[in-house]
């Protein structure tokens, strides 16, 4: 059985023509049980059916937040990896904010996040 996509779907809309143009991809998370969350996972989902028109020529940055130690963010740098690989996407950088609990850190990486975005103007 197949489900029509309501004609006010954002994603399809308005959120995939600006990716399927852009250069650039920004893919921002925060981590939600040892993976990306619902929101992006969403869009991501969408990508199956413009894959001829989203694969290779872009690049990617991850901005990702949350807490814990390296290896609670594993796999989800994994999955990331994967996902750029497959779209053949360059990885282009990517600021990880483990400990975005502690303000003075999370400061340093809105700082890293900011000189990274400075590389593309």
């Amino acid at each position: 059985m197949e489900v029509a996509v309501r004609p006010d779907d954002v994603v399809g809309n308005e959120v995939l023509p600006k990716l399927i143009e852009a250069d650039l991809v920004v893919l921002v998370t925060s981590l939600y049980y040892y993976g990306i969350n619902a929101a992006l996972k969403a869009v991501i989902d969408r990508f199956y059916a413009y894959n001829h028109e989203l694969h290779g020529g872009k690049q990617a940055v991850t901005l990702i937040s949350g807490y814990g130690d390296d290896s609670a963010f594993a796999s989800m740098k994994l999955y990331f990896k994967r996902l750029l690989d497959y779209m053949r996407w360059q990885p282009a950088g990517t600021v990880l904010a483990s400990d975005s609990w502690n303000g003075r850190q999370l400061a340093k990486h809105v700082k890293e996040a900011a000189e990274l975005g400075h590389q593309f103007k």
